[in-house]
This record gives structure tokens, sequence and C-alpha cells, in this order.
């Protein structure tokens, strides 16, 4: 029995120098056009899950390499580990982590054409980012009660892109403040963690 809890440790030793020895993935939070921030990801190698986010803490299990996994929250570039949710609960290192193939239909709304805007109401204050993330380019405040136009795509349907656990909508800038903006931006219309009943932006008053 000693001998197999030596060789345990010393196996999870050799996984923690490992992962820790391959360049950091970074867990980049910006969204393109190309790449989805959605909470999946996929074990690049066997990986201990640590209780504690430190490879001094003790490892609950080990995940062999191709494990989904999903992330509790997506992490900010630089960080070495990050709590996971499934398929089971704790910490692990970002380094030996890479992106799940992504979805192609996922994507098709993103690249979709526009075929007009629609009008709707703030109920909550947000802020208007160029880009479909928090750290999008920071581009003006909005308040309740305010009115803006969100777009559509074929089918009447509201553009939208789902990440860091919120769902965006793209507003028209051009049709909401005309002669102040341009172009488009985006606002977190539903935050699925921590109010997912709850929208940003309501119908217009007939």
């Amino acid at each position: 029995m000693e001998f197999q809890k030596l060789l345990y440790v010393f196996t999870l030793v050799n996984i923690a120098t490992l992962a820790l020895s391959v360049p950091i993935f970074a867990q980049i939070s910006q969204i393109s056009s190309n790449s989805s921030q959605s909470s999946c990801r996929v074990t690049k190698v066997d990986t201990p899950i640590f209780k504690e986010p430190s490879t001094s803490s003790n490892a609950i299990r080990i995940l062999s390499a191709k494990t989904n996994i999903s992330l509790a929250y997506i992490p900010a570039s630089g960080d070495k580990f990050v709590r996971i949710k499934s398929p089971t609960s704790g910490f692990i290192q970002t380094a030996v982590l890479k992106f799940c193939q992504t979805n192609n239909n996922a994507q098709n709304l993103w690249n979709k054409p526009i075929i007009g805007s629609v009008c709707r109401q703030i109920v909550k204050t947000e802020t208007i980012r160029r880009q479909p993330s928090t750290k999008g380019d920071f581009i003006t405040t909005l308040y309740p009660n305010i009115i803006v136009f969100v777009n559509l795509v074929t089918g009447n349907v509201v553009k939208s892109y789902k990440s860091e656990n919120y769902i965006w909508v793209e507003i028209d800038l051009s049709r909401s403040f005309p002669g102040e903006l341009s172009g488009n931006g985006w606002i977190a219309n539903t935050d699925l963690v921590n109010t997912p009943g709850l929208s940003s932006l309501a119908y217009c008053s007939q």
C-alpha cells in the first residue's frame, strides 16, 4: 500500500511538472468572429483536478487527455488556474486546456446578413461595447427607458451572441443615436449566471 501511495504521488508531481512546462494557454476573454468563448474546454494531457488553485493542493482525481470539461467562469489572460464545474468541481491548470471544437452552426448567426432593425426599450442600465465582450471597447452607457434599435438577421431573429456567460445583442447605433454614433455596438442583454431570467431590453410601447 505504501508503495502504491508513493507511486500515485510521484505520478501527480510528474503530471503537474509537465503541465507547468507547457506555455500558459491564455484564455482570452475578447471575442472575434472566428473564435468562441463558451465554457467548454478539452484537456491536452492527463492532468489532475486540484481542490484549490495550487499544485500543492490535494488532487481530487486525474482526467485523461481529450476529456471535455466545463468551466465555472472564463479566466482572465495569464491566469494559471481556473475553477471547473464538470465532470467534477475543482481547479485545473489553464496550461493543459484547449478550446473545444466549435459548432459552425452556432457561429452562423454572427455571419448572417442584417435585414433591418426593430425598436426596444432599455429596462436596466447597460454598457454598449464595440464587441460582444466585457473587454470590448466602451462606446456609451444606456439608462432605463432609453429607446434603441436592435439588428435583425434573416428570419426576423434578433442578432445575438453568447459569450462570457452573457447573451449579447447587437444595436444599430446609427438608427438609435442619429448624428451622434455610427456603426453597430453590443449590450449584455441577459446574465446567464446571476440573473438568467432578467432581460436588459423590453418591447417598445405601442
